[in-house]
């Protein structure tokens, strides 16, 4: 990278109105998913002040306001060898970290209190942007001794918010649908298709039994609307950008699995990652009423969690929620993560 990249941010700056002094709140910075930008965490920024939370909701390369990927970087998703696609995944997250290593100085983030219970910043991923979210913890080594440091001081949290398995590189379903591949539906209206399907309700069978064949893949359930028809047309037009979806984004779901599953099990699982950030929280949450693609890399964590001991990401599932709680139930979503901070 020869210039770091410019994010467009959704932010509330101020410290929340409820913090007993100045310093006591907690500073998360959201990573949104493909086709939806930062601006589906409005409900939950407007409301993140009554929790003790500053939330600074960024957006991703390729979305509005950010800087764009480069051409190479397409080539190097479509064609690239193995050793360029974890570079251009290791380049997203030192340019995630170094944003927030900047933003760290220019507006300040308060010291983690004595008791844990406040200060410091906690990195949010969302769906796709899970990806961002674990390069970023991933490669702090790679970061600037100073960078390092102020991460070290002030990390004290990561979110994985319902990553699909391309986020963390396990493998696809069997059973695996969604109407981006669907090749019967017209090619103009898959993602659109996708949009609104994504935020549909799902009714699964006992998903305590970890069995895929318990997943409902394909059909919606009926006793809630999906998300998306609570939208209006003026949050919509904020709100979802299909372009990536069927673009960048859509070209790293399909060819950079390894790198992914790479990124994801350092960032979870490397002690050296846990040495240089000895505050860090893991945690993974998922809501019973969510799309299939989720809940198998949900499980897919727990294994991989298992087969490390035990202990390195917490687990939470959500009752009665779909992929976005954050929009349908912020009061809710806010709970949680306050929890998990």
């Amino acid at each position: 990278m020869t210039r770091a990249p410019h994010y467009h941010i959704l932010i509330v700056l101020g410290v929340p109105e409820l913090s007993a002094t100045e310093n006591d709140y907690i500073t998360v910075f959201a990573l949104h998913g493909t086709a939806f930008t930062s601006a589906v965490y409005e409900k939950v920024i407007s409301l993140a002040g009554d929790h003790g939370i500053r939330f600074v909701a960024i957006n991703r390369r390729d979305y509005p306001g950010s800087t764009p990927l480069a051409t190479e970087d397409t080539s190097t998703l479509t064609s690239g060898s193995d050793e360029q696609k974890a570079a251009f995944l290791r380049d997203r997250g030192i340019e995630t970290a170094t944003f927030i290593d900047r933003f760290v100085q220019q507006f300040g983030v308060p010291p983690i209190s004595r008791d844990g219970k406040s200060g410091g910043f906690a990195l949010l991923g969302w769906s796709l942007g899970n990806v961002a979210a674990l390069s970023a913890v991933t490669n702090i080594d790679a970061l600037p001794d100073d960078a390092r440091q102020r991460w070290a001081a002030g990390m004290r949290a990561l979110i994985l918010h319902e990553p699909p398995t391309v986020a963390i590189g396990t493998p696809l379903p069997p059973k695996v649908w969604s109407p981006q591949i669907d090749q019967s539906i017209p090619a103009e209206h898959r993602d659109a298709f996708f949009a609104q399907w994504v935020t549909s309700y799902f009714k699964h069978a006992d998903l305590s039994t970890r069995d895929l064949d318990a997943i409902s893949y394909i059909l919606p359930a009926t006793f809630r609307a999906p998300s998306i028809y609570s939208m209006s047309d003026a949050q919509l037009e904020k709100i979802l950008y299909l372009l990536p979806a069927s673009g960048t984004d859509m070209l790293f779901m399909v060819f950079c699995a390894a790198a992914a599953n790479a990124s994801y099990k350092k960032a979870c699982f490397d002690p050296e990652v846990r040495r240089l950030l000895t505050k860090l929280r893991v945690s993974a949450i998922t809501g019973d009423a969510t799309c299939a693609f989720s809940l198998s890399a949900y499980w897919a964590m727990e294994a991989d969690d298992e087969a490390h001991g035990g202990g390195m990401i917490g687990f939470r599932v959500i009752e009665g929620v779909n992929h976005f709680v954050h929009w349908d139930e912020p009061e809710l979503t806010l709970r949680v993560f306050r929890e998990l901070l």
